[in-house]
This record gives C-alpha cells, structure tokens and sequence, in this order.
C-alpha cells in the first residue's frame, strides 16, 4: 500500500511527460522534544499553560505574535516545570543536563510559537485566495442586462401559486 502511494505520483508525471521536481524548504525548523517519560507531566502542564488561551481573530494575522505572547504568560509555569524536571531526574537513571532540559523547553516553545507562524501564512494564503477569487469574478462577470436562467420547477411554482382560478366557462376544446 506505501508503495503505491510513493509510486502513483510518479507514474502519473510520467505519463503526461513530465518528471518530479524535488522542492527544497527554504527555511527549514526543526526542534526535538525527546525526553523521559519521568518528566512528562512537568512537559504537559506546560505545553497545557501554553495552549490554553483565548486567541484574538481581527482580521489581521497575528497569530504568532499572540502565541509568542504566551511564552511570557507561562514563564512561572515553565521556571516550576524546569525545577521539577531537574529534580525528578537528578536520581533518576536517565540523566539530562540541565542545559538539556532547559533546551527541552526551549524547542517547546519554539514550536508553540511556529504554529502561530503556520496559523498566520494560512490566514495570508486564504485571504489572497478571497481577493483572487473576487478580482477573477469582477473581471469576467457580465456587464449590463442580464438575464436570470430559472429552471422549470421555479417557474411552474410562481405560476401556479400567482395563477387566477380557472373559471367553470372555459371549456375545453
């Protein structure tokens, strides 16, 4: 099944001539968030201080600033969850530095703050889309009379319901 899915692209590039072209990311971020199992909840409750708050949607895209925002609003959250974390894994079997386990949350943050980004270049591209979809209409959208096509069922239902009743003279014929 993963074959498929990895070879199908390809097969139908092929069969219209052309070949796959590899795009690079142009501003590649990449952060690792591995740590023991110990620590997990020191982990959550930070990530969860960070997740849990009220975003502001007003037309412009400032999603990672209000998400950057909350690296401030959780420093106390985090400065706990650090001490934890050192303390827990001082007798602890697997050892961190804690130059390692403040870079821990580090990448948290970081990544927090990136789904901001991600959220804002989602909002950009669909507003360019709007304004693309709006200047395409405006520019290919009939100009003076136009004439409304309406299919039978509307029209047999105006005219049934704004039709005189049929008088009993009218024969037949």
């Amino acid at each position: 099944m993963m074959f498929a899915t990895v070879i199908a692209p390809l097969l139908a590039l092929q069969a219209v001539g052309e070949s796959a072209v590899a795009i690079k990311n142009d501003n590649p971020e990449t952060w690792s968030v591995e740590y023991p199992r110990l620590i997990q909840p020191y982990v959550a409750d930070y990530r969860r201080c960070l997740t849990l708050a009220n975003r502001r949607i007003n037309g412009t895209a400032n999603f990672a600033d209000q998400h950057a925002g909350d690296l401030a609003r959780c420093s106390a959250t985090r400065t706990t969850a650090i001490a934890q974390s050192n303390e827990i894994l001082a007798n602890a079997k697997t050892k961190l530095s804690p130059a390692e386990i403040d870079r821990l949350f580090d990448n948290v943050g970081k990544i927090h703050v990136a789904r901001g980004r991600d959220l804002d270049q989602q909002f950009t591209s669909r507003m360019a889309g709007a304004a693309a979809a709006t200047d395409a209409y405006e520019a290919t959208r009939p100009k003076g009379l136009v004439i409304e096509l309406r299919d039978a069922s509307v029209v047999k239902a105006r005219t049934d319901a704004t039709a005189p009743a049929p008088s009993k003279t009218n024969k037949d014929g």
